[in-house]
């Protein structure tokens, strides 16, 4: 297995509309593996905002979230299984809210922690405009966006191909 991991959700809605709780996550590892999964609301959702504008920005929908969704205890459990030691980041804050949210929702521990891949990138010293070519590179390769799947896959990318530049130099 190959580390870091980069993870991303997306929810039901911008928690600046509203009471959202998240709908999909996905977690991405720099070796190319990633896994994604549809959350099943819990019952403690059921009356929390949906927005009709994220949902044509990710496409799930609540029908998509009743057939096709995994209890949200599997979900998290699978996702702590395929982290393993690995140290996970996200871009954005809500990122970690939303684990937050779903342990708390199923009165678990939050089963990792989430840090902010600025201080990752920060770490390795990586210049801005190394970050920049990266992203732009990986935008080109992965350019859906909006899909938790996608998204975590091309963060992912990012940092591997940091990771081979830096290697090379």
């Amino acid at each position: 297995m190959s580390c870091p991991a980069l993870i991303d959700f997306e929810a039901s809605c911008l928690p600046e509309y509203g009471q959202s709780y998240p709908i999909e996550v996905a977690i991405a590892r720099i070796d190319g593996e990633s896994r994604a999964w549809l959350i099943r609301p819990l019952e403690a959702w059921r009356h929390w905002d949906w927005s009709e504008e994220a949902e044509k920005l990710h496409g799930i929908s609540r029908e998509m979230l009743r057939k096709e969704g995994l209890p949200a205890a599997q979900v998290l459990k699978e996702m702590a299984r395929f982290v393993g030691d690995c140290e996970v980041y996200a871009d954005a804050d809500l990122d970690a809210y939303w684990l937050e949210l779903l342990a708390h929702g199923l009165k678990a521990p939050v089963p990792f922690a989430v840090h902010f891949l600025g201080e990752y990138l920060v770490r390795h010293n990586f210049t801005r405009p190394q970050v920049v070519a990266a992203l732009e590179e990986a935008k080109l390769r992965l350019p859906k966006e909006h899909l938790a799947r996608e998204d975590a896959k091309r963060l992912a990318l990012v940092v591997k191909l940091l990771l081979e530049g830096e290697k090379a130099s």
